[in-house]
């Protein structure tokens, strides 16, 4: 059951069950990484109909509007959806197959033209997505030493271990940020520092650098470290130097964001500041994005056609595959964003990746099922999200 997902599927009950399993992991998956409880949810009422699905047909101008039957979906189940989430601090849903708006649904004094926080779905859709381009040009590699971008480092008997592809995998070592889910304005020493976004020298990147330490060795295991993403970006920037973009914002605008279509009042990036470190502009990719749903979905349309956009290679396909499915280490971990390869969500297809973050922000893409779900909004059933998170 789990090659066919991957590939096509021998009946219509079989895409049904797959389709349906998929999208009831939607919220679980914007819930994976923090490890919360999501309350009240009823997202697995997103069914498909008996029918067979419909082939794909690709929109490279705009959005096109769809019923959801004539995607093989059923309006009556997505209206329980949208009910069911509209009730559960969603401020934001997107619902895309077969190149097709299913459903897009906002709460009052949002809509599509509304930015929203990103959280940690920064680390797929900037830090990720900014690696995929600076791969695509030759620029860097996974495999690169990080002392190649990071020459402080070479002295450290650990530091001087650590990849590029283990700084985006979260197997780096290098201790977190965050510590016992307190808020981070509670956070003490160099963890409190690392939020608080003041100028150099105190900046994150620098305390990343210098102050975070490494507390097990490179590639041992997997553990979430927003320093490490901080590190991914300051090793990116510097493959920069030689090129025509100066920092990670100006290279995801020109070669990313115009090209798809995004204008450049519907994104930001980097808690919209630039810390010049070593001579470094310096943009964050741990978190601080703000993005309109339809912008989230049109990075998600992208990488699901890997790379692909009218018929253009923005991004070459071994650099979208490299970043969205395992990574070689442990964990299910891309690059920035995180994959299901090793089938540990057995209820997704192995195929499908994603980006997420506090507050369940949330893009998932399942290339097999042709589906991009976008979710923006608070805790599933919490009080509203720490404002520290964002």
């Amino acid at each position: 059951m789990r090659n066919c997902l991957v590939t096509r599927f021998s009946s219509p009950s079989r895409c049904r069950r797959a389709c349906r399993r998929a999208l009831a992991n939607f919220c679980f998956v914007a819930d994976a990484v923090h490890r919360q409880q999501v309350i009240g949810l009823v997202v697995a009422a997103l069914l498909f109909s008996a029918r067979v699905g419909v082939a794909a047909q690709a929109v490279e101008s705009d959005w096109q509007m769809g019923t959801p039957e004539s995607q093989a979906m059923s309006s009556q189940k997505l209206e329980a959806l949208k009910s069911s989430l509209a009730a559960q601090k969603t401020k934001a849903l997107l619902v895309i197959r077969n190149d097709r708006i299913v459903c897009e649904w906002y709460a009052a004094g949002h809509g599509p033209d509304k930015k929203h926080y990103t959280a940690s779905m920064a680390k797929a859709i900037v830090g990720g997505l900014s690696l995929a381009v600076a791969l695509t040009d030759g620029l860097i590699a996974l495999d690169d030493p990080a002392t190649k971008y990071v020459p402080q480092w070479k002295d450290d008997p650990r530091k001087s271990k650590i990849t590029v592809r283990q700084l985006g995998s979260h197997t780096s070592g290098i201790e977190d940020a965050e510590a016992d889910r307190l808020p981070h304005d509670q956070l003490t020493g160099w963890k409190g520092d690392f939020w608080k976004r003041p100028e150099p020298p105190n900046d994150a990147f620098t305390i990343a650098r210098d102050r975070a330490p490494v507390i097990f060795e490179p590639g041992e295991r997997i553990q979430y470290s927003n320093p490490g993403i901080a590190m991914l970006s300051y090793c990116v920037t510097a493959s920069l130097r030689n090129s025509s973009h100066k920092d990670i914002r100006t290279l995801l605008r020109d070669r990313v964001m115009r090209p798809i279509g995004v204008p450049d009042d519907e994104w930001s990036v980097g808690y919209g500041k630039t810390y010049v470190v070593d001579g470094l502009p310096l943009v964050g990719s741990w978190g601080g994005g703000g993005y309109t749903a339809r912008a989230v979905a049109r990075v998600g349309r992208l990488m699901l056609r890997e790379g692909d956009w009218a018929g253009k290679q923005l991004i070459s396909r071994e650099a979208v595959r490299q970043v969205t499915r395992d990574a070689g280490t442990p964990g299910n971990c891309g690059i920035g964003w995180w994959s299901n390869n090793d089938g540990t969500h057995a209820e997704l297809p192995r195929d499908a990746f994603w980006g997420s973050g506090a507050g369940h922000q949330a893009l998932l893409v399942i290339p097999s099922l042709k589906i991009i779900a976008v979710r923006n909004g608070e805790d599933l059933g919490r009080a509203a999200a720490d404002p520290n998170l964002r």
